[in-house]
């Protein structure tokens, strides 16, 4: 899923200068897939099929296919303007009469995802391979190369805020739900064994299968177009959007509570100095940290700026350097847990600074203050390769070899275009909390920082204000986490931090029932209310399910290779129902093997459900439609500050809930600013892979 927004002056001129974020690419949002390979040790499979494709290469990827589309579905003219849609399609399976394999790989390029279309122990590869199916991997509107060409398409990083609004307008989650509507119902496909086939959902099934935001797009479209897709698999699929989703470390924290409360304790110290230190405006203090986490890349800054800008824009810059460095422990988390992850790394080298046994209590309660965050500083340094600050620099090199006047897109289109997502719907600000015991990050990461960081990037406009994201549009149309359907399986890891926005949360103001259901409902039927057709995976993290390699005698029942499954199935089916779940347990390494039930599951339901008949789907073309006016809504209720510079930067209390809150400031942000602090409003604001 993916990450936050902007704040003001910082790297001004310096050499970082590119959003696109190397390790983001790969691990937050693109390749989920292929991440359990990248942790055992295999950066690529040699497990490849020795099938060839039959439209002639067998590799897919080499192949990329291209669809027009309408820019605007629901304009008056929604021919008017078009745009390319990239897909890839592995065919190599394929038998006459078998599903049509979707996976929708949401807010990233494809071309990532599709290096794995020929490994026979990817998820989606063996589901083709098993069904006899074609699959097809589709990239979302406005990401990798499905773009308007336009010259703001191709530097992003010179656009004014009003041109990237304007090019933006419309990547929105209907215009992107009604491509794949338009592409799934006018679907032909020229094979080289077979005549050219029309696999229109009416002529043959179709099977959804998505991660995170791509997860949340397929049950969406099975409310809004019920029959286009016989079989959904909504794996960590964020459904109930929100904007201030400080629940997202609620994850972090039962997984430190096994193994690791001293460090848990100590991120929890150190975002309480941290929001002190920025309250108090020690210069020297926190200039001392930065340059211990950062190194030449601060003293780049205070050498060349200082004498140039003005104090608030250093302060500024330092408040940048601040956010990456608190971020820094926890971004991967959600795809590696912690024994293989920056976080991980991050606690060994923290806790054991002074004693290479550690103590139960953390640094922070047994050093002096001075000691303790050094200890957090060069902690943050040792995993720092992995930041936004780190990455940018890398690709700034890489854009410095890149033309800008070649055709071709911005290499940081992704990242933009979920910015634009989070700062205009989808929400999911990954924020402080500072009334909880627990909380893990400083209080200047918070609600209206993130919004006036957004405003900053983009501008006010009809889809970007002060109102903050338009969550409740979405939780209106689809019911939010009360959403019911059938035909749909829903899965979850037991430690992914946006299971607090799925089926599966345990929020406080999540629904519950009671109601038992243990069968996979015949097709068209639906669990009694309250129950569905779930599957939370121990020790799972986002997207196990289908990031874990499909062991190669999970075709038949029973036989598991390799893997000890945490509990069999009988039969291959079960349910789960919304009800709290212990966390007394070990997180495991890889692979997580409760991940092999979960796949069991989704093969016993769609053995059910692509046969059905009674799900049929007719294609309506969409209707002109006027969106309502963002604009017309309220700022987003918040008693937190909307401060206009770092030097009004307050501290107050939320009444009610005690929260405290340290806003950052809100200034117009300069040109040469832009890419660094798209990186760190990516990284606050994650499914980026969404993480």
């Amino acid at each position: 899923m993916k990450w936050m927004r902007l704040s003001s002056a910082i790297l001004i001129q310096t050499a970082v200068v590119s959003a696109a974020i190397s390790w983001k690419d790969s691990v937050s949002r693109t390749s989920v897939d292929l991440l359990r390979k990248h942790r055992v040790g295999r950066h690529s499979t040699g497990d490849f099929s020795t099938v060839a494709n039959a439209v002639g290469d067998s590799d897919p990827s080499s192949n990329p296919y291209y669809v027009e589309l309408p820019l605007d579905h629901f304009g008056q003219s929604p021919g008017a303007q078009t745009f390319r849609n990239r897909y890839y399609v592995q065919d190599a399976y394929y038998k006459p009469g078998g599903p049509v394999i979707f996976h929708d790989v949401g807010e990233s390029s494809a071309e990532n995802y599709a290096v794995g279309m020929s490994d026979e122990q990817d998820f989606s590869v063996s589901i083709a391979k098993r069904f006899n199916g074609l699959l097809i991997v589709f990239e979302h509107r406005f990401y990798g190369e499905s773009a308007p060409h336009t010259s703001v398409a191709r530097d992003l990083y010179s656009a004014s805020p009003a041109g990237l609004t304007n090019f933006y307008k419309f990547l929105t989650i209907e215009q992107a739900l009604e491509d794949v509507v338009v592409f799934a119902s006018n679907f032909t496909y020229k094979f080289q064994d077979f005549p050219a086939q029309q696999l229109t959902p009416d002529k043959a099934p179709w099977v959804f299968i998505g991660v995170s935001y791509a997860g949340a797009r397929g049950a969406w479209l099975a409310k809004r177009n019920p029959g286009l897709f016989k079989a959904t698999l909504s794996s960590s699929a964020p459904i109930q959007l929100k904007v201030d989703f400080w629940e997202y470390f609620t994850a972090v924290e039962d997984a430190l509570a096994i193994n690791h409360k001293n460090c848990s304790a100590d991120l929890h110290a150190a975002a309480d100095w941290l929001s002190q230190a920025w309250l108090n405006r020690d210069p020297s203090l926190l200039d001392q940290f930065i340059e211990a986490v950062y190194q030449k890349g601060w003293l780049d800054i205070l050498q060349q700026q200082s004498g140039f800008y003005g104090p608030e824009t250093i302060w500024d810059a330092r408040l940048d350097f601040m956010r990456d460095a608190a971020w820094t422990p926890f971004a991967n988390f959600q795809y590696y847990g912690i024994s293989e992850s920056t976080l991980g790394r991050f606690c060994e080298i923290m806790e054991t600074a002074y004693d290479p046994n550690g103590t139960p209590e953390g640094v922070f309660a047994t050093e002096t203050i001075e000691r303790a965050a050094a200890a957090y500083a060069k902690a943050i340094a040792s995993t720092s390769a992995f930041s936004y600050y780190a990455a940018s620099r890398q690709n700034n090199k890489k854009r410095q070899t890149l033309s800008t006047t070649d055709g071709t897109l911005d290499s940081s289109l992704d990242d933009y275009s979920w910015l634009w997502q989070v700062c205009s719907e989808f929400g999911a600000f990954q924020v402080a909390n500072m009334s909880r015991p627990e909380n893990l990050v400083p209080s200047f990461i918070n609600v209206t920082a993130q919004i006036d960081q957004c405003l900053g990037l983009f501008g006010e406009s009809e889809q970007v204000n002060s109102a903050g994201p338009n969550v409740d549009a979405i939780n209106q149309k689809y019911q939010g986490w009360y959403l019911e359907l059938p035909n749909t399986l829903w899965t979850n890891g037991q430690f992914d931090p946006w299971r607090a926005l799925s089926v599966d949360s345990e929020n406080d103001d999540a629904p519950t029932n009671d109601t038992v259901a243990t069968d996979i409902p015949q097709c068209g039927s639906n669990f009694p209310p309250g129950a569905q057709l779930r599957y939370l995976i121990r020790d799972g993290l986002h997207g196990s399910d289908v990031s874990e390699d499909v062991a190669a005698a999970a075709d038949n029942a029973g036989n598991f290779g390799d893997l000890v499954p945490t509990k069999t199935i009988v039969n291959g089916i079960t349910a789960t129902l919304r009800h709290a779940t212990s966390m007394h347990v070990s997180l495991t390494g890889t692979p997580i093997t409760d991940a092999v039930n979960a796949q069991s599951l989704w093969i016993s339901a769609m053995s059910s459900w692509i046969p059905c008949t009674t799900l049929q789907f007719t294609y309506t073309a969409a209707q002109a439609t006027t969106p309502a006016p963002f604009s017309s809504r309220k700022p987003f209720p918040t008693d937190e500050p909307s401060v206009v510079s770092a030097a009004t930067a307050t501290e107050t209390v939320l009444a009610g809930n005690s929260k405290k809150t340290n806003a950052a400031p809100s200034l117009s942000i300069h040109s040469s600013m832009i890419p660094f602090i798209v990186c760190i409003l990516a990284l606050t604001v994650g499914v980026q892979d969404l993480f």
